[in-house]
C-alpha cells in the first residue's frame, strides 16, 4: 500500500470518526501520535549476491495514553501537509513503526481501513524474514519434471 492509496481509503470515511490502529496483540493506545514520516532510498544484497535497490516511506507511530483515538480528519490533515512537504513520499510502498508500549519496536504493513462499531481500524500486520532467491525460484515456471530451479543461495 502506498500513502495515496491510504488516503484514498481513508477518505471514503467520516472525517469525524476515530481512527484505530490494531496488531495482534491489541489495539494501539488512545492518544497515539504520528512521530514521523520518513522517505528512503535503499540499496540491499540478498543471501544469493543479487543487489536491489528501493523506495519506501515509513509511517511511525508512538503508542498513546491519551482520552481518545484520533479522528480521520486530524489524520488525514497530518498525511497531506508531509506529502507537501515530501511529495516523494506519496507513491512508494509504505510500512508502519510501531511498538505497544514503546518498546522493541516492529515494522508492520497497512491493512485495508474498516468500520467496526462506529469507527474505522487499520490492522497492522508483522512480517516474516525471506530468502529472496528462493521467492524468485518459486516466481519461475517449473521444469519439465514438475520442479522448481534451486535458489542460488549461501
Amino acid at each position: 500500500m502506498t500513502l495515496t492509496s491510504f488516503l484514498t481509503d481513508l477518505d471514503q470515511f467520516d472525517p469525524d470518526q476515530k481512527l484505530i490502529f490494531a496488531t495482534e496483540q491489541g489495539v494501539i493506545g488512545a492518544g497515539y501520535h504520528v512521530t514521523e514520516l520518513r522517505h528512503s532510498l535503499s540499496t540491499g544484497i540478498d543471501c544469493g549476491g543479487q543487489i536491489e535497490t528501493w523506495e519506501e516511506a515509513r509511517l511511525q507511530l508512538l503508542d498513546g495514553a491519551g482520552p481518545s483515538h484520533m479522528r480521520i480528519g486530524k489524520f488525514l490533515k497530518i498525511l497531506r501537509q508531509s506529502l507537501k512537504a515530501l511529495p516523494q513520499l506519496a507513491n512508494v510502498p509504505v510500512k508502519v513503526e510501531f511498538s505497544h508500549e514503546n518498546r522493541n519496536m516492529q515494522v508492520f504493513s497497512l491493512q485495508v481501513p474498516k468500520s467496526q462499531d462506529g469507527h474505522v481500524v487499520v490492522t497492522l500486520t508483522t512480517h516474516a524474514a525471506a530468502c529472496k532467491p528462493m521467492q524468485r525460484s518459486m516466481l519461475q515456471k517449473p521444469t519439465d519434471k514438475g520442479c522448481y530451479a534451486a535458489a542460488s543461495c549461501c
